[in-house]
Order: structure tokens, then C-alpha cells, then sequence
């Protein structure tokens, strides 16, 4: 294999990686917000929902640049 062809494969696994982690801290991020909201604390519900968004933002961003 070419040294450009394995340099890019870490790129790929290095960025899939990181969209691993931020599904994850979404995954907590959504969990957390139910749980608030079942508990009767609403006001957590807004910063959770927007950052949550910003992540899968971030997610298809990353996804997208593998696939250019």
C-alpha cells in the first residue's frame, strides 16, 4: 500500500473516531434531558437540545468531509 493511501486511512479512522465520541456525549446529552424533564425540571431542556443539535451538525459535517 502507498504511503498517501495509509496516511489517509488514520485521517478516516481518526475522524470516524471523534464522530464515535460526539455521538456518545450526544447519547448522554439526550438521556440527561429526559431525565430532567421527567423530573420536572424544564429548564435544562433548551441548552441540551441546542447543543445537541450543534454535535449532529458537527456529525454530518465530518461524515461528509470522509465522503469528499
Amino acid at each position: 500500500m502507498r504511503p498517501a493511501n495509509q496516511t489517509r486511512l488514520w485521517v478516516i479512522d481518526g475522524v470516524l473516531m471523534f464522530v464515535i465520541v460526539l455521538w456518545t456525549v450526544q447519547l448522554f446529552l439526550i438521556i440527561t434531558g429526559l431525565d430532567a424533564y421527567l423530573g420536572g425540571e424544564h429548564s435544562i431542556l433548551w441548552p441540551a437540545a441546542i447543543s445537541s443539535i450543534v454535535i449532529a451538525a458537527l456529525c454530518v459535517r465530518l461524515v461528509a468531509y470522509i465522503r469528499d
